[in-house]
């Protein structure tokens, strides 16, 4: 059975994972739980294969959290409809056809059956747009990791800086998140205005 995986799965799943990886790595060392020491000792192969499935899994296993976690910034979201609005500001043209008022991920398959390689790039922009909301997760864990390092006290100012910038990075991660989607959502529709047939298929369906 063939196994795909491609620029989408990297920016969802592994690089987020993979930074989840690290921090599970930095608290099991911190408590003295596992010592991470004996890895660089084996097959170097086979680490890089491990830490590369297990970022893979961890970021699929981790992504409904990171589906839930973004319902708590509920500004900066822009939703299909405002993709809609500005791409007829700026192409009046358009105001009129069909195709506008269509469902996006539909508009996406019909891009993606005229022209696959043109189409990867909103799967680029939606990947990038997953990667960073997941990142955000993850910083928040940072965060939450931080203020416990505040307990010990034995590094306070360092502990309270990286959970200050932890908390900044994931409101920021969110806010670029969503800009990557609506910029996703306006690239479907300028890859569909110029598919010579669309309007009539979504006429012939209405």
């Amino acid at each position: 059975m063939p196994f795909a995986f491609g620029i989408f799965d990297v920016f969802t799943y592994a690089i987020p994972g993979g930074l989840q990886l690290s921090l599970v790595a930095y608290v099991l060392a911190r408590l003295d739980v596992a010592d991470l020491s004996g890895l660089t000792s084996g097959p170097a192969a086979l680490v890089v294969i491990g830490a590369v499935g297990a970022s893979y899994g961890l970021g699929h296993v981790t992504y409904p959290l990171s589906v839930v976690m973004e319902k708590l910034f509920p500004r900066w979201h822009r939703g299909g409809q405002a993709a809609r609005e500005e791409f007829m500001a700026r192409v009046p043209q358009a105001r009129e056809r069909p195709f506008v008022r269509a469902d996006l991920p539909l508009l996406l398959a019909a891009a993606e059956q005229h022209n696959k390689e043109t189409a990867g790039e909103v799967l680029r922009l939606r990947g990038l747009s997953l990667m960073l909301r997941n990142i955000a997760l993850t910083l928040l864990l940072v965060m939450l990791t931080a203020l416990a390092e505040l307990v010990p006290a034995d590094r306070p100012l360092l502990a309270g800086v990286c959970a200050a910038l932890s908390a900044a990075g994931a409101v920021g991660a969110v806010r670029e998140g969503r800009r990557m989607q609506h910029w996703a959502r306006l690239k479907t529709l300028e890859l569909c205005f110029w598919i010579p047939d669309i309007d009539e298929r979504f006429t012939r369906s209405a």
